[in-house]
């Protein structure tokens, strides 16, 4: 990096992520699982079998040490990062030196009652950890929560044998109606199978009385997700009866194939989003969704919010707002809003207080 650039980078400092509301304090422990029933659907290799990082947050206690930086590996997470959001890498570097709030590998704290489980989607070029601050919060009120990276799908995917995987979810240029539903079918179908594969796994570790999963409540799950990962909750939740309520945080609808968006939604529908997106068809199909729904379905527009404040990302420096990255809502206000939303709605509908 150039002396401009430090120089930069030390004029935007990043704030360490503000302390969640609960009791716990937090534990995070990081997977790399393999599905060895499912072929990689994004590369020709028949013998790559389709893996995925998984991240859990959960309430902890006896914890030592300092909190985890928010990012793992910040020198191969930066570029990618800076890639997606549009933003030259000097700017945002200073998120390296960003503290969460979640020890890692702490002991879970044995709870009166198992924990219930929430699972959280990130969008096209996303990252597991990209709303920390709801995974600490939700942990932190006794909740065990889940977020996957959903490999070619994350800015990038980090496995724990030292691989990668790429971005390759991007498309080029204009699409016709059929190569949009080619290429977006397929994907969508791939991270609902993540969502499920997660769940089998989870389910099978509980049922096996594993010393970790074991406190979690396999009969109350919720899922989450931010742009292509609230449609991926809205798919999973009709495909999987296990998820018992879901929540899509400015949820692109757009590649919901009708038939879903004709079923309307069967359990219980949070949708938090900007005002406007940038064609009418998104909101025309989430309202027909909602329309269409037999369990409780709920619309809350922000105002003076974009895409991204629907992420951690308004919470890091004042600089998202100035240079029109998060929307004019306060960086406290939409943080409050957020946790404050998820929260009652999945205590409300996962009958956990």
């Amino acid at each position: 990096i150039s002396s401009c650039g430090m120089m930069i980078s030390k004029m935007i400092p990043f704030e360490n992520l503000p302390k969640p509301s609960g009791f716990h304090e937090v534990g995070t422990q990081i997977f790399t699982w393999e599905d060895a029933d499912r072929l990689e659907w994004f590369t020709d290799d028949l013998n790559d079998h389709r893996k995925i990082v998984v991240q859990t947050w959960y309430p902890a206690e006896n914890v030592l040490g300092d909190p985890v930086p928010y990012l793992d590996q910040w020198k191969k997470r930066i570029g990618p990062i800076s890639k997606q959001i549009e933003l030259s890498q000097v700017f945002i570097r200073s998120i390296k030196n960003v503290q969460s709030n979640s020890y890692l590998n702490a002991e879970m704290k044995r709870l009166k009652n198992p924990s219930p489980l929430i699972i959280f989607s990130h969008g096209l070029g996303g990252m597991r950890m990209q709303n920390t601050i709801q995974m600490e919060t939700l942990a932190s009120e006794g909740y065990v929560v889940v977020a996957i990276d959903h490999a070619f799908d994350a800015n990038i995917t980090l496995f724990d044998d030292g691989t990668f995987a790429e971005y390759r979810s991007g498309a080029e240029g204009e699409l016709s109606v059929q190569e949009f539903w080619d290429l977006r079918i397929p994907q969508i179908n791939t991270r609902s199978a993540d969502i499920i594969f997660l769940l089998n796994e989870i389910e099978s570790l509980n049922e096996s009385g594993d010393e970790f999963w074991r406190y979690v409540n396999m009969d109350h799950i919720g899922i989450m997700g931010h742009s292509f990962g609230g449609a991926t909750a809205i798919i999973s939740s009709a495909k999987d009866d296990r998820l018992d309520a879901c929540i899509a945080l400015d949820g692109w609808i757009v590649p919901i194939e009708s038939s879903y968006i004709q079923s309307g939604m069967k359990v219980p529908f949070l949708y938090m989003g900007r005002p406007e997106w940038q064609t009418s068809l998104n909101y025309d199909k989430l309202d027909s969704l909602i329309e269409n729904s037999t369990a409780r379905s709920i619309k809350l527009i922000l105002p003076d919010t974009k895409h991204f404040d629907y992420s951690d990302t308004p919470q890091f420096s004042p600089i998202s707002r100035k240079i029109g990255v998060s929307g004019k809502m306060s960086a406290d206000a939409i943080r409050d809003t957020l946790n404050n939303r998820i929260l009652n709605f999945f205590n409300t509908h996962l009958n956990y207080d």
